[in-house]
């Protein structure tokens, strides 16, 4: 078991036993028990990076992405709705956002403060960014089968800014339309592309998802009537790949979501993350999987989202 994947399951399991140390009934009137925490043994170390962050890709390129709360409820804007729309999400809850400047002064000091750190690059809109491996002027709209662009001088900026805050980058990959043969298979010339320029920038991606959340996968941008079946098939065309193109990457999954109670009011429906695990077969070094503790004001109109 690697380091990373050796932390997450250390960290569950010391999870585990507070858990079960806070619900066992007290016993009032009996004997105190003392507890020396300096004559313990020690059975394990949580890594020094799990307590980490996440910069949504939309928020590295610019694009549409979740309003302030303050404008919430102000008219929504000119730009075109997105593929990624979500269903039982008023469009008014998105704006269209510039890039964040990740070479601010005081954003890399705070940032720091949190290292060391893993910082994630991901999120759903990564799922269909157009990589513009050039450094002519990237295209005004995205290409054909794409919702974003990502170009080389902003990733060069994130990976500036993992090294000066001291957070190792995770990402995923995109799975559009625009990355996919003429029968809907995967293919990894858009990953390829960004792997060599990250490797040319002396930058390391320490860990990976194939795709953000493919628990909804037609919700991040897959092709209509995207199943399980589909996603092990690309995954085992993805994990050689990666294998290959980046040796020292981790290869996380499957990143699901939501499958703790229905979504959307049954809008949506879900790819089990025990169904893509038996279609992958071996391949993950670690299991992730995202788990939101509360639903956001935005996301109330779908229903509960997790229990």
């Amino acid at each position: 078991m690697n380091k990373l994947a050796r932390s997450e399951f250390l960290a569950t399991a010391a999870l585990a036993v507070v858990a079960a140390t806070a619900s066992a009934p007290l016993s009032f009137g009996a004997d105190p028990v003392v507890v020396w925490p300096d004559r313990m043994s020690r059975i394990g170390t949580v890594d020094a990076r799990f307590q980490s962050f996440n910069i949504e890709m939309v928020e590295v390129t610019g694009g549409r992405f979740w309003a302030p709360y303050s404008k919430s409820s102000a008219a929504p804007d000119s730009a075109p709705a997105a593929k990624l729309a979500t269903p039982g999400i008023d469009p008014a809850a998105f704006r269209t956002r510039t890039p964040i400047d990740l070479a601010n002064p005081r954003l890399r000091k705070l940032a720091a403060a949190l290292g060391p750190a893993y910082m994630r690059v991901s999120g759903t809109w990564a799922n269909s960014t157009y990589f513009h491996d050039s450094d002519d002027p990237a295209p005004a709209t995205p290409p054909a089968g794409f919702g974003g662009v990502l170009t080389r001088r902003q990733w060069r900026g994130v990976v500036e800014f993992s090294s000066a805050v001291n957070a190792h980058i995770v990402t995923s990959f995109t799975i559009s339309d625009g990355v996919r043969d003429a029968k809907g298979v995967w293919t990894p010339d858009q990953a390829r592309k960004l792997l060599a320029f990250n490797r040319t920038l002396g930058g390391s991606i320490a860990a990976a998802e194939f795709f953000n959340e493919p628990s909804f996968a037609a919700m991040g941008g897959a092709p209509k009537g995207y199943d399980a079946a589909a996603y092990g098939r690309d995954f085992r065309i993805f994990l050689p790949f990666a294998r290959k193109a980046a040796p020292e990457m981790l290869i996380l999954g499957p990143g699901s979501i939501g499958e703790a109670v229905p979504m959307g009011g049954g809008v949506m429906s879900a790819l089990k993350t025990e169904d893509m695990l038996t279609a992958t077969g071996r391949g993950v070094d670690a299991f992730s999987y995202h788990f939101y503790g509360a639903t956001s004001k935005r996301c109330a109109p779908m229903g509960a989202i997790q229990t």
